[in-house]
C-alpha cells in the first residue's frame, strides 16, 4: 500500500465537510490545519482522520462566531489562560440567546396573554426618575435623558436593553395610571464606562409577558401577570420594567399604535407566607 492510499485527497476532506476546495487551502494558508502529506512532485496535499477532526472542529468555531484568529488561539492555547476564553464565548452565547428571544417577542400576536418565567442577568444601570404627565410627557423626559447620555459618551451596554422601571406596587393592583405618574428609565451600561452613581439590578427569577398593542391597553398584559403570580406561590421582589421595542424604521414609539410591542419583567420570589 502506498503512502497516500490511507490518505484522503483535499477533496475528499472538503467535500465531507461541506466546504469548498479554496477554503480549506484558506485555512491551511492561516495556519489553522496543515496537511498531514504533501507530494514535493505533484504538490497534492493529503490528510488524514486527525485532519478532518481538526477541519471540524475549526467550522464548529466559525459558525459560533468566532473569527479566524479566536480559532488558532482557541485550538492552540494550552489551559492556562482558557478561562477569559471561556468567560467570552459565554457572553457571545449570551448575546445571541437575547437575539433570538428578541426575534420570538417580535412575533407576538394580538391578544395573546402568555406568561413565562425567566432568568434575570445583574444589570448596571444609569437612571434617571421622572414625575410626568402622561405618557407623552414620558417619552420627551427619557429621549432628553438618553441624549446627554450620548452627549458624554458613556457607551451603552449591548448586553441588555433599555427599559423603564415604575416605581408604583400598585400598577400590579389594577391601578395602571396613565396620567400624574412616576417612571425611572434605565440605561444598561458596562461596569469598566460606569460613572459611581451606577444602579445594580441584581440577578434573579422574574415572570414577563410580551404585549402586542397600543400602550394604554396594557393594564391586561399587568392583569395576567397579577394572576399568575398569585396562581403560582409567588410575589414581587421589585418594580415592574418594561421594554419597548419599536416597530417603526425611525425607532419611534407610538403610544397609540396597535402594533407596538411592550415586554413587561416583575421580579419575583416564592411567598413565604405559603
Amino acid at each position: 500500500m502506498s503512502k497516500t492510499q490511507a490518505l484522503f485527497s483535499i477533496g475528499q476532506l472538503a467535500t465531507v465537510c461541506d466546504i469548498s476546495i479554496d477554503t480549506l487551502r484558506f485555512y491551511e494558508k492561516k495556519a489553522l490545519i496543515t496537511p498531514v502529506y504533501t507530494n514535493v512532485e505533484s504538490g497534492y496535499r493529503y490528510y488524514n482522520r486527525e485532519n478532518l477532526f481538526r477541519l471540524r472542529s475549526i467550522l464548529r468555531l466559525k459558525d459560533a462566531g468566532l473569527s479566524l484568529a479566536e480559532i488558532r488561539y482557541y485550538l492552540e492555547s494550552s489551559n492556562h489562560g482558557n478561562e477569559k476564553k471561556i468567560e467570552e464565548l459565554k457572553e457571545r452565547r449570551d448575546l445571541l440567546n437575547h437575539s433570538i428571544e428578541d426575534l420570538l417577542v417580535r412575533s407576538t400576536k394580538p391578544e395573546d396573554l402568555t406568561v413565562g418565567e425567566t432568568d434575570l442577568p445583574d444589570r448596571l444601570c444609569l437612571c434617571r426618575t421622572f414625575q410626568v404627565r402622561d405618557g407623552s410627557h414620558a417619552l420627551e423626559l427619557i429621549g432628553e435623558f438618553y441624549d446627554q447620555l450620548i452627549r458624554q459618551g458613556i457607551t451603552i451596554s449591548r448586553r441588555w436593553p433599555e427599559f423603564c422601571e415604575y416605581p408604583d406596587p400598585k400598577i400590579l393592583m389594577g391601578e395602571f395610571q396613565v396620567k400624574n405618574f412616576v417612571i425611572t428609565a434605565c440605561m444598561p451600561v458596562e461596569k469598566d464606562d460606569a460613572p459611581a452613581e451606577a444602579v445594580l439590578y441584581p440577578s434573579g427569577k422574574a415572570v414577563t409577558i410580551n404585549y402586542r398593542g397600543e400602550y394604554y391597553g396594557l393594564w391586561k398584559a399587568y392583569q395576567a401577570l397579577n394572576h399568575y403570580i398569585k396562581s403560582n406561590g409567588y410575589q414581587p421582589s421589585g418594580y415592574p420594567q418594561e421594554i419597548y421595542l419599536e416597530i417603526s424604521p425611525d425607532g419611534g414609539v407610538g403610544l397609540e399604535d396597535a402594533d407596538n410591542i411592550t415586554r413587561v419583567i416583575i421580579p419575583i420570589i416564592k411567598d413565604k407566607n405559603l
